[in-house]
C-alpha cells in the first residue's frame, strides 16, 4: 500500500467498524487473514484493491465472503531508531 501512503514497517490507526465508503482504506478479514486495501464496492462483487509498487500485491476480487474489520484513521510512520539514519 506504498502508493496510498503507507509503507512497509508503518503502524495503521484504525477505526472499528463494520462498513466503509468507497475509496476508504480498510483493514479486511478474508478466512483468517487480515490485510489492508482499498474499498471498491460493485455491484455483484467488492474490489479490495493494492495501491502498492509490487507487481505482486494484486487486487483481491470477493462476493460476500469477507468482513471490514476497520476502517484506516491514520498512518504512524515507521522511524528507524538504530541511529543508522543520524
Amino acid at each position: 500500500m506504498n502508493e496510498a501512503g503507507i509503507a512497509d514497517g508503518d503502524l495503521v490507526l484504525v477505526r472499528q467498524q463494520q462498513t466503509a465508503d468507497p475509496g476508504e482504506k480498510v483493514v479486511a478479514l478474508i478466512d483468517d487473514s487480515a490485510t489492508v486495501k482499498l474499498f471498491r464496492p460493485g455491484v455483484e462483487t467488492i474490489v479490495l484493491e493494492a495501491r502498492s509498487s509490487n507487481p505482486r500485491h494484486r487486487p483481491i476480487v470477493v462476493e460476500r465472503d469477507f468482513r471490514i474489520q476497520g476502517v484506516v484513521i491514520a498512518v504512524i510512520e515507521h522511524r528507524n531508531t538504530d541511529g543508522a539514519d543520524q
